[in-house]
């Protein structure tokens, strides 16, 4: 993949150069990982404002309407810090779960001892969609059950986790700006 987004020009419309090959599409979520979270992490240092339904959200009604009244203006930025703070929490989730998919082998984290399998022919068989033959099947048996084992819950809470960051940026993906 090759990406060249020019500057926004003063006149006439930006440059954009997007060459995508084929293996950018076989794990497009890893891909895309690796393109959004260095963004992510640099739309969090240099933010200059927040979702405005983040404000709203915390601070009730809207204090740009009912500015004439001071203790408005005290809970605004009362308000206003908290719906940073909020945002910054908000973001810290979609970073992670994007430095996950991008950059680590976490399902090593879930796998403990030493796993060993081997392929067994089974008792079932199957017909060849092509050639019409019947063919055997094989089955994935663990060698060495006793030396190993994999912590699912963990793993499936780990997963929930990275989900929760992606469904975050689904949400907010039209806050993405800065």
């Amino acid at each position: 993949m090759k990406i060249k987004i020019g500057k926004f020009p003063k006149v006439g419309s930006q440059k954009i150069d997007i060459h995508i090959d084929e293996w950018d599409t076989w794990n497009m979520d890893i891909t895309l990982s690796r393109i959004i979270y260095p963004m992510l992490i640099q739309l969090k240092d240099s933010k200059h404002g927040i979702p405005s339904e983040l404000v709203i959200d915390v601070g009730g009604e809207s204090w740009a309407q009912q500015d004439s009244f001071d203790f408005y203006k005290e809970t605004h930025d009362e308000s206003w810090t908290i719906a940073c703070k909020r945002w910054d929490e908000i973001l810290d989730k979609m970073i992670w779960s994007f430095e996950q998919l991008s950059c680590k082998d976490y399902d090593d984290l879930y796998h403990h001892g030493d796993a060993k399998f081997d392929w067994v022919k089974s008792d079932k068989t199957y017909p060849n969609p092509i050639t019409g033959k019947i063919e055997p099947t094989y089955q994935m048996v663990d060698k060495n059950p006793d030396e190993h084992w994999y912590d699912f819950v963990g793993h499936q809470k780990h997963e929930e986790r990275i989900q929760e960051g992606i469904e975050l940026f689904g949400k907010y993906y039209r806050s993405l700006w800065d």
